[in-house]
């Protein structure tokens, strides 16, 4: 062939196409491919794949939890720093200690006054005592002459920076529940003369609620559903 031949595209190309031909002309056919591995490979290759998904699946467990670590850490970070951040996040906190509970509130109180609230039930023969209140707390005693019990009902923003402390021990019951949709938490305190203690936390109006007496249990939850939105606080 001489030095100096040209060859163009076509030229090319057929003879890739021959080159192409000859190859797969020469592998053996498909069933002379055919082969039975024995059952002992078989069953390592089995093994070899089962290892290397699970290690794949490990990896993306352990990449899931640094990832949910980082936010959290994050978010701790930002509230710790931020009052404003921690009242978009939670409206409060409940810590818990060998003698009682702590709640601590992140809301910021609302310019208007604290709005009336009152009890649409009470239990038979029992009546108003006493009242207080003032443009952010609101407190009324109710009494039965008959039985000699009382209780307190009690209201207030969760403002940032309140807290609400509940003293307990050995023998007090905590239960966690709902009123009216509204997380609450009840309290037996059995060495304080049976003393029962129910928090409300009114999340979307930032109020918190108590009622606070010498009541079961059944009558306590029965006053605490029947609160309602009277409107404006008295002047």
């Amino acid at each position: 062939m001489p030095n100096d031949a040209i060859f163009d595209d076509n030229d090319l190309k057929a003879a890739a196409q021959l080159v192409a031909g000859s190859m797969l002309g020469s592998l053996p056919s498909r069933a002379e491919c055919e082969h039975e591995f024995s059952d002992d490979f078989t069953a390592k290759m089995d093994k070899l794949l089962h290892r290397q998904k699970r290690q794949i699946w490990y990896t993306v467990i352990r990449y899931a939890a640094v990832i949910v670590l980082a936010a959290t850490l994050s978010l701790g970070a930002v509230m710790a720093a931020s009052p404003t951040a921690r009242a978009a996040v939670l409206k409060w906190s409940r810590e818990l200690y060998d003698a009682g509970t702590v709640y601590r509130f992140y809301s910021e109180v609302p310019d208007a006054p604290l709005p009336a609230y009152e009890l649409g039930q009470l239990p038979v023969g029992f009546e108003e005592t006493s009242v207080y209140y003032n443009d952010s707390f609101y407190r009324a005693m109710y009494s039965s002459a008959e039985t000699g019990k009382s209780f307190v009902f009690e209201y207030s923003y969760m403002n940032i920076g309140t807290v609400q402390t509940v003293t307990s021990g050995d023998e007090t019951n905590v239960e966690q529940a709902k009123v009216n949709g509204m997380p609450a938490d009840f309290y037996r305190l059995r060495k304080a003369k049976d003393i029962s203690v129910l928090l409300i936390f009114d999340e979307e109006n930032d109020i918190y609620f108590s009622i606070t007496g010498t009541l079961d249990k059944d009558s306590i939850f029965d006053i605490a559903e029947h609160i309602y939105l009277k409107g404006e606080m008295e002047k």
